[in-house]
């Protein structure tokens, strides 16, 4: 059952992942970029409640592979705060012109 658990939370996390990557590659500064920006708040809120499941789950679990699924979506989470902060700084001058 804990694999279930494990492989239901690690597509959970590929799948957010994925949306988060198909917005970013539809953007331009044609007025997309705001919605890209809402499009990936949501996703990291989504992640960040993907990281608490992962949490309970693996509460007092010595699984390697459970702690690592859950260190590359901590990991993830990250790289998706990062690139949320690149679209925001990309959004001024796309307001500009």
């Amino acid at each position: 059952m804990n694999w279930l658990k494990l492989v239901m939370a690690a597509s959970l996390v590929w799948a957010v992942l994925a949306g988060g990557v198909m917005s970013w590659a539809v953007a331009a500064e044609d007025g997309h970029v705001k919605a890209v920006i809402k499009h990936a708040k949501e996703g990291i809120t989504h992640e960040k409640e993907t990281i608490k499941h992962l949490e309970e789950a693996f509460k007092g679990s010595e699984n390697p592979h459970a702690m690592e699924a859950l260190e590359h979506a901590k990991e993830s989470l990250r790289h998706a705060e990062m690139a949320l902060g690149h679209a925001e700084e990309a959004e001024y001058p796309a307001k500009k012109q």
